[in-house]
């Protein structure tokens, strides 16, 4: 007899072989071989590529700094703070040279140079990149002129509150400031500072000079005297009348205001001729006559 085969069963017999589960275990197929061979042959390439790019780094690395000083020469000079200086001349201070290059350039060496100049007491100096580099002063006040021989002459020098002699006066400015008499100077030149027991009158006078200068332009001398003890005594000389002041070396805008009415009394033609000096040392008004008599 023959034997009855059921259609699923002949279905599942007549499918192909490869849709059969693998039996346990069977070893697993194994990886192309073509796959392998593709990334070993790519290796090479790789490393070439690699090599390249860092032959070009390396060659554009040397070429910049073979052109870097030529590239960031500084070519821009951002000036700031300067007053009576005009631009060149805080250039010559400072030493410039033709060629300064970002790299090169030492900023201590040119702040360094510029306080080197009597006019200035404070500098700051920064590098800007790629080429500029900014200067920053601050220039001394006269408050004071003093009259010094410089080349066989006598010259009117500037004098700031420290008592810093930093620059030939200004003949614009010797109808402004008083000029600061009674002193001797010896091989005289720019840079040369007072004694420092005077330097607390020229503090006092700088502070006015800031505050109100309206009150030293009303004096034409201030003359140092210096008594057999104690500390030096001014003596000062006001412009619209012919009497003069003696009084401490504590000066203040308030005393000054305090003379200058004074004066505008005792100037007056009641008292035309008659007085002699007037005395502010002690804080009570005091004047002498011509004949001897105090007032």
């Amino acid at each position: 007899m023959s034997e009855y085969v059921t259609p699923s069963r002949a279905k599942r017999r007549s499918g192909p072989r490869s849709a059969r589960a693998p039996e346990r275990g069977s070893p697993r197929p194994s990886v192309s071989r073509n796959a392998d061979s593709k990334r070993v042959s790519r290796a090479p390439e790789r490393v070439l590529a690699f090599l390249i790019a860092a032959a070009s780094v390396t060659a554009l690395g040397t070429v910049l700094l073979m052109l870097a000083p030529s590239l960031l020469r500084i070519s821009r000079y951002e000036i700031s703070g300067a007053v009576g200086m005009r631009r060149e001349e805080v250039l010559s201070a400072a030493l410039i040279h033709d060629a300064e290059y970002f790299l090169a350039l030492d900023p201590e060496r040119i702040r360094a140079n510029l306080l080197a100049d009597p006019r200035i007491i404070e500098a700051s100096v920064q590098r800007r990149f790629p080429n500029a580099l900014a200067i920053r002063i601050r220039e001394r006040v006269a408050v004071v002129a003093v009259l010094a021989e410089i080349g066989g002459r006598s010259t009117a020098v500037s004098i700031d509150e420290h008592g810093v002699a930093f620059a030939l006066a200004d003949p614009a400015s010797l109808g402004r400031l008083p000029v600061l008499s009674g002193l001797r100077f010896e091989s005289f030149r720019l840079g040369t500072r007072l004694p420092e027991n005077l330097v607390p009158i020229l503090e006092a006078l700088g502070e006015v000079e800031l505050k109100d200068p309206a009150l030293l332009s009303a004096f034409s001398e201030i003359r140092i005297v210096k008594p057999a003890w104690g500390e030096p005594e001014l003596l000062l000389y006001p412009i619209q009348h012919r009497i003069p002041v003696r009084a401490g070396a504590a000066l203040n805008a308030q005393s000054l205001r305090s003379m200058i009415l004074v004066l505008d009394v005792l100037g007056s033609k009641a008292f035309a001729g008659l007085v002699e000096e007037i005395d502010f040392r002690t804080g009570t008004v005091v004047y002498r006559t011509k004949e001897g008599h105090p007032g």
